[in-house]
């Protein structure tokens, strides 16, 4: 049974790739001959890319040193991840528009919207059909698996787009409570919140590929999503020196921020996957910095953003965890010195991915009918 999967897999951050990743190997451990959808969308192409690229700034740079350096940043990017995608997701030709995919689908028995956020409008820059799965045939199942909308609540215009494009999915399934309720708003009380990809694999399954030891040093790992700091290096510097941890940095940034010991610069999702799992400690402000955080089992504290926490929230909340969200130095410090005992909630992700398999096991009922 051929199973096509339409995600956030061309965007180059760790979650998005690894996410990606996840998924394709869920399906296929269920027996599903599985591509992922190569829709790139237009806001995603390399050319906007470089657009956008050429029209920002930076404060701590002249434009003329900056607009290089971010050129190299996105060639150096597309090398990492490129590589990546092209070696572990099994991808079908490329689409740019969701009119392309309509013109010309990909052929699949069964046709699923994957995770990240493939249904959050600001990020997608509006309602993008392609991730609506518009393009599937009538006659076949259309699933969402562990879908998100990124936010809480939906203006009335968006449900108006939205509903009509909800309602044709037979099965769906999101990765945050808000989720359900968004779908609740549109009409669809069905719903059901299962764990992220990333999460429904085990630590000995992500070991696998990840990279050997990189750091020799007792070291404290610093993941942070677009730079948005709120003090979160100031915290990481602090627990590092009370804990005698190196302060080690994974980012897209050229020049070392002053506060880090080591930073490494464009690396490959298989370098992050080492660095997280052999830290002493995690700080990071990203859903899936935590998801990885949580599941290689390391001692960590989440520093909000200054939107989309509702998925950390989320998580935090499923897994017992809603203190280690913090934002004074006072909390960091308590929080910091508190173990987490993962005997129990690795008891939890045991039983939450028994229910994303039973999941899949209906979404295979579907494709056999």
């Amino acid at each position: 049974m051929r199973a096509a999967i339409v995600t956030l897999h061309r965007v180059y951050n760790f979650g998005s790739v690894l996410q990606a990743y996840a998924t394709q190997c869920i399906f296929e451990k269920a027996g599903f001959d599985t591509v992922i959808i190569d829709y790139i969308s237009p806001q995603r192409t390399k050319k906007q890319i470089l657009k956008n690229a050429a029209a920002g700034s930076n404060k701590e740079l002249p434009v003329r040193l900056y607009k290089p350096l971010k050129l190299i940043s996105i060639i150096l990017k597309e090398l990492t991840f490129g590589r990546f995608i092209n070696k572990n997701l099994n991808l079908t030709k490329k689409y740019i528009t969701s009119e392309d995919l309509e013109a010309d689908p990909p052929e699949a028995d069964v046709y699923i919207t994957g995770s990240d956020q493939t249904w959050n409008s600001e990020y997608n820059k509006g309602v993008d059909r392609g991730f609506f799965l518009t393009f599937a045939p009538d006659n076949k199942p259309k699933v969402s698996f562990v879908s998100s909308f990124g936010k809480t609540i939906l203006e009335e215009s968006e449900i108006r787009q939205t509903k009509p494009l909800i309602d044709k999915y037979c099965k769906l399934s999101v990765r945050e409570n808000s989720g359900l309720a968004v779908l609740k708003q549109l009409g669809r009380s069905d719903g059901v919140q299962l764990i992220d990809p990333t999460l429904q694999l085990t630590k000995e399954e992500w070991l696998r590929i990840a990279s050997p030891r990189l750091v020799k040093d007792p070291y404290l790992i610093l993941m942070l999503l677009y730079n948005e700091d709120n003090h979160a290096t100031e915290y990481a510097r602090k627990i590092a020196d009370e804990k005698g941890l190196r302060l080690v940095k994974i980012s897209w940034e050229l020049r070392k921020p002053e506060m880090v010991d080591q930073l490494f610069t464009h690396r490959s999702p298989k370098d992050f996957l080492s660095l997280f799992a052999f830290a002493d400690f995690v700080v990071t402000n990203s859903f899936h910095g935590l998801a990885f955080a949580i599941n290689l089992e390391r001692q960590f504290i989440v520093v909000p953003r200054n939107e989309f926490n509702s998925r950390i929230e989320s998580l935090l909340a499923l897994t017992g965890l809603s203190e280690k969200l913090v934002s004074t130095m006072d909390k960091v410090i308590i929080e910091s010195k508190k173990d987490i005992n993962y005997a129990e909630i690795n008891e939890h992700l045991k039983n939450e991915r028994i229910r994303a398999s039973d999941y899949i096991k209906e979404i295979i009922q579907l494709g056999a009918v």
